[in-house]
């Protein structure tokens, strides 16, 4: 069995990061994707990790805003098992193409959509930009930063939190299909994504005191994160983030060979010129050290502590290369690339990448005869422009 979905069929009918990746997770445990784009294709794809949240699915370009691309559309439900789309609320509904017009007809069809916004939000009809999801969420207020005042987030996080949404919310219902015969809607947005990753810290940071928001700064002025980051001997550096859960044999200035302060509370209680001191102290100790050894030392006592590397470095690393977790792929535009593996795999299922992205609509063809259709009603699609196949005139 190559993946746990394999039988599995998904309509992908989203944009952007979030819903392609979280049925990225459904592809390669074996589900068959069939991306389906307009025929200037998805425009997200002049983002380059569009080649990875892309792959592993074919490619049908059809334009929806047509006759002729809807009812081939329609043909393609047919034997489909998911559909997801991302438009706003409304547009598919305006296509004829919304949950209501299809559950009747296909009453076990399962349709997931991941806006924006949630339908009946106040931004409903707004474009769901990630980075405007984050300003609309108050998360872009409540991160420390490198100023008072809102800081723009470089982690998407509506789109991180979103896709997962999305992978389990169809798995959930592909689950609930098996005991009641039907599919069902599931609802998500990007908006959703965002509040799953909301924690204690968004619940009380408005109330912190001055030591909690210096401990939680991220950048500028740094906080004791940006603090704990040390060049070491070579060019090479750690992040000493000593608090691991395990009691301390000694403590990080021992190891240093420097009088040991005490813990970060009695630290960050010294008068500002003292603090100075031990600083520059610590960054001339861990200077002298040789990174590899130091990193042991700290571990033997019982201390946080790692090498910080480039993304290349851990890329190339045996280990994760032998746990599947590194892969390369040939990608029909890029060439050989070095791609994330799958983030999980299941013992008696493992999954698998199932291929590169996909050109704009490489598969159309033949996924259409697939569906149904013969050469001549593909040909006529194409000539109205209904349809587009790669690499056919």
């Amino acid at each position: 069995m190559s993946g746990v979905l394999e039988g599995i069929r998904i309509l992908d009918l989203t944009w952007g990061s979030a819903g392609s990746m979280g049925v990225l997770l459904l592809a390669e445990q074996g589900a068959d994707v069939v991306k389906v784009e307009p025929p200037t294709g998805d425009p997200f794809r002049a983002y380059v990790g569009s080649h990875v949240w892309n792959r592993s699915r074919r490619s049908v370009a059809l334009d929806l805003k047509s006759d002729g691309g809807r009812k081939a559309f329609r043909r393609l439900l047919a034997d489909a098992d998911v559909l997801v789309e991302s438009f706003r609320p409304g547009v598919m509904d305006r296509l004829g193409l919304g949950y209501e017009a299809l559950a009747e007809e296909l009453p076990r069809l399962v349709y997931c959509s991941c806006p924006g916004y949630p339908q009946g939000h106040r931004l409903a009809d707004r474009p769901g930009y990630d980075a405007l999801v984050q300003a609309a969420s108050g998360q872009q207020w409540e991160q420390p930063g490198w100023r008072p005042g809102p800081t723009f987030l470089a982690m998407p996080m509506p789109s991180m939190g979103a896709l997962f949404l999305v992978a389990i919310g169809i798995a959930t219902a592909l689950v609930a299909r098996e005991a009641t015969g039907r599919g069902q809607h599931v609802r998500t947005s990007l908006l959703q994504g965002t509040l799953l990753y909301t924690t204690q810290i968004w619940q009380h940071v408005q109330h912190g005191a001055l030591a909690h928001n210096t401990l939680m700064a991220k950048s500028y002025p740094p906080g004791i994160h940006q603090s704990s980051i040390f060049e070491c001997a070579n060019g090479e550096w750690v992040h000493a983030s000593t608090m691991n859960g395990l009691p301390p044999k000694r403590s990080q200035d021992e190891i240093l060979g420097l009088p040991d302060v005490g813990d970060l509370w009695t630290f960050m209680a010294l008068p500002p010129e003292e603090k100075r001191k031990i600083e520059e102290a610590r960054a001339a100790a861990f200077r002298a050290r040789d990174r590899d050894e130091l990193v042991e030392e700290f571990h033997e006592n019982n201390l946080g502590c790692e090498a910080i590397v480039r993304a290349d470095q851990q890329f190339a690393h045996p280990q994760l290369r032998a746990n599947g977790m590194v892969a390369t792929v040939d990608d029909p535009e890029l060439g050989e690339t070095t791609q994330i593996g799958l983030p999980f795999t299941l013992e008696g299922a493992p999954g698998a990448i199932q291929g590169p992205a996909p050109r704009v609509g490489e598969h159309t063809r033949p996924v259409l005869v697939e569906a149904g259709l013969d050469d001549r009603e593909v040909d006529a699609l194409l000539a109205a422009g209904a349809a587009r196949a790669f690499g056919e005139t």
